[in-house]
């Protein structure tokens, strides 16, 4: 109970215990949270990494939780949210200036507001820019990465860095924010001048398009697996006879392959079930690994799932 009344006493945000994640991930699965806090700013966000570090917590960084399977055992320690306590939005010129809680899908309206585009792309693409710049989230052929100036990050000592975009490493759905202990704040963003009723028609089609091909009406994390260099993840899971298959309220999407929906029940267990299904109908068909796309967060007893030699 001391630590409890310590954390709750320690910042102006909530803080919660044995928090289920089901309410925190749009999969709407995972097992409790041993603590969960959502800082209201950065001050908050300084005094929950040092009492970590004074507790020996392990630390767990979340956004809108969009791309992320959380096991059904729960997270033990320290789960950050990164929240409405990051939401400041500005405009100067070409440039803004977004906070880590920012959703996409706000910061791309207001922009098209002030006629600026340039992340058309990102239409209908869930969750807040912390994430999308940690996963380096896009399509195929546009990414986040390259509308970024400069960024702040702060690491789990509570230090803060200026970082410009080669300092993330980016590369495909990755840049150093999923190895190292850092905390993306918030970044400077450009954009271009462009027409609001040209913006308007790329983002209705690139809306229609999504509501075409992936399942939005079910609960789900985005795409499972990554694209391999030369194909879709879509493509050879679908010609690997995926489509539809099913454990416990865990399915495969008829709609896209590489999208896995939660019927409504489903565990953690369902959702690996099918993902080493799935890696074996592909290696099977195509002698082809598929790597993860989205995140598993907390322990996991039972994985066995294929991995690429590095």
């Amino acid at each position: 109970m001391k630590i409890q009344e310590n954390i709750k006493e320690l910042i102006k945000g909530r803080v919660y215990f044995n928090e289920p994640m089901t309410k925190h991930t749009s999969f709407k699965i995972g097992g409790p949270a041993e603590i969960l806090a959502i800082p209201l700013d950065v001050d908050d966000l300084k005094k929950l990494l040092e009492f970590a570090r004074r507790e020996k917590l392990p630390i767990t960084v979340i956004g809108n939780g969009t791309n992320i399977l959380v096991s059904d055992d729960g997270i033990e320690g320290l789960v950050i949210k990164m929240a409405e306590g990051f939401s400041r939005l500005e405009f100067d010129n070409n440039l803004a200036l977004a906070e880590a809680g920012v959703h996409l899908q706000r910061l791309i309206e207001e922009a098209s507001k002030k006629n600026l585009g340039g992340f058309e792309f990102a239409f209908g693409i869930p969750g807040a820019l912390g994430g999308a710049i940690a996963m380096n989230a896009g399509t195929n052929s546009h990414y986040i990465s390259t509308r970024i100036e400069y960024a702040e990050v702060i690491d789990y000592n509570g230090k803060i860095y200026r970082f410009k975009h080669d300092d993330f490493y980016f590369d495909y759905r990755y840049s150093i924010l999923q190895e190292e202990p850092l905390i993306l704040l918030n970044a400077v963003l450009n954009f271009e001048r462009k027409p609001f009723d040209e913006i308007l028609k790329e983002k209705e089609k690139s809306i229609k398009g999504r509501l075409e091909k992936q399942p939005y009406d079910l609960p789900c994390a985005g795409s499972v697996f990554k694209n391999p260099p030369t194909t879709y993840a879509g493509k050879v899971l679908e010609e690997s006879g995926c489509k539809g298959l099913r454990f416990g309220d865990a399915l495969i999407s008829e709609k896209h392959a590489n999208f896995i929906v939660n019927l409504g029940n489903a565990t953690a267990q369902d959702v690996v079930n099918l993902i080493r299904e799935a890696q074996l109908r592909v290696y099977k068909h195509k002698d082809l690994i598929l790597e993860l796309e989205i995140k598993l967060v907390g322990k996991f007893r039972n994985l066995n799932l294929l991995e690429r030699k590095k």
